[in-house]
């Protein structure tokens, strides 16, 4: 994005936000179902926004991550983000994935969506207790 002549423009708009953040807000990564997934979780934040997030995973390496989010775009850029850090990582690198990662992956975040990446986080981590526990039964 910080070639799009449009940058400037977006940044007006919605505030001093990191083209990386603007990126993954308005054009997020990995959106949408995984019909046969392993794992199919969903978490609601404090705020009340919301992220439903599918797993597929093939020797314990997370091959399909994908997410839908119901909130704002804070919400939206953190999903992407949390799908770009997990996918082709073993599931014990994804586990390492927090708040901090998704932040730093975004090039920062203002106070009021610092919640989002806590709300990320923790779905990726939901989804992967999740995965274990089926494991486990199995």
């Amino acid at each position: 994005m910080a070639d799009d002549p449009d940058a400037a423009v977006w940044k007006m708009l919605f505030g001093n936000y990191s083209d990386v953040f603007l990126d993954h807000s308005y054009q997020p990564r990995n959106v949408g179902s995984i019909e046969d997934a392993d794992v199919h979780v969903q978490h609601t934040g404090p705020c009340g926004d919301s992220i439903e997030l599918w797993l597929k995973v093939k020797s314990s390496i997370i091959e399909k991550i994908t997410f839908i989010p119901d909130g704002c775009e804070g919400t939206t850029a953190c999903g992407s983000a949390v799908t770009e850090l997990a996918k082709g990582r073993s599931i014990e690198e994804a586990s390492a994935i927090n708040a901090a990662s998704i932040e730093h992956f975004l090039n920062g975040l203002t106070s009021e969506h610092k919640h989002c990446a806590d709300l990320a986080a923790t779905i990726l981590h939901k989804a992967l207790a999740e995965l274990m526990q089926t494991r486990r039964r199995s």
